[in-house]
């Protein structure tokens, strides 16, 4: 299978297709591969003295660029925007390497963790799906904060207790997250890190290594990590490759299962 579905050609950042009466908007990854260069925009006001985006291959591997654009300061709009491939092309893959596989725990105790889940309405349609368990972080407190307000579309009195938002460095994550997460969704995050500067990528692989449990199953939809780094990361002495998006159009919907 070869996804094609959701994705415009999209040249410069002014060419946003919508959808769904503007919900969500779907963002195309060749413009993650732009130079800093090619920005005009200037987000030194975001920049802290301990920043490390001088190691940054672009822009959209900057701290100071995504702390921006959720403050409504980018090229994307802060309150909602959907990275790669919305719910209803990921939940496919979900369903058959998590659901229809021989698990005694309904889905609704699955703990599912979304990182670098920026402003994206994944977490909304995950508990809207029936998930409940949910984790998501992001190193920019301006998208946990956009997250809070995502949630908010949410019935009220619905059950939150296990639905938690917090802002953390997928290269360092919290200690007592090992071997806590059934499911890992990632969309473009990994892509951001690899973009961040060199050896962030395999810092931040290893870490969602030691979160997901023995048996879990990562979800990575990528367009920018090169293909060496990937293997790499998600070595095959360590990962069961379910399903090897390198084939997709534009974006590849990568399957992998931690083996150990």
């Amino acid at each position: 299978m070869i996804l094609t579905r959701y994705w415009p050609s999209i040249t410069s950042y002014q060419n946003h297709v919508i959808y769904d009466q503007g919900r969500p908007r779907y963002h195309s990854p060749t413009r993650l591969k732009a130079s800093l260069s090619d920005f005009e925009k200037d987000y030194s006001q975001y920049q802290n003295d301990d920043d490390d985006d001088v190691g940054a291959r672009s822009q959209f591997g900057t701290k100071s660029y995504w702390d921006a654009m959720y403050d409504g300061m980018g090229d994307f709009s802060s309150d909602e925007y959907s990275w790669y491939y919305g719910w209803e092309t990921i939940k496919p893959f979900v369903s058959k390497y998590v659901l229809d596989q021989e698990r005694t725990v309904p889905k609704s105790q699955l703990s599912v963790l979304v990182p670098g889940c920026g402003n994206d309405p994944l977490l909304l349609d995950l508990y809207n799906a029936g998930y409940r368990c949910l984790t998501a972080f992001d190193y920019s407190s301006g998208a946990i904060e956009r997250q809070r307000t995502l949630l908010e579309y949410l019935p009220m009195g619905s059950d939150m207790d296990n639905v938690e938002l917090r802002v953390e460095d997928a290269r360092c994550l919290p200690d007592e997250w090992g071997n806590k997460f059934d499911l890992i969704i990632e969309k473009g995050a990994l892509d951001a890190i690899y973009l961040s500067g060199d050896g962030n990528f395999q810092d931040s692989t290893k870490e969602l290594g030691r979160v997901l449990r023995v048996g879990g199953i990562c979800i990575s939809v990528s367009g920018v990590v090169p293909v060496e780094l990937r293997n790499n990361g998600f070595a095959k002495d360590q990962w069961e490759w379910l399903r090897d998006g390198s084939d997709d159009l534009k974006a590849g919907c990568f399957v992998f299962k931690k083996m150990r």
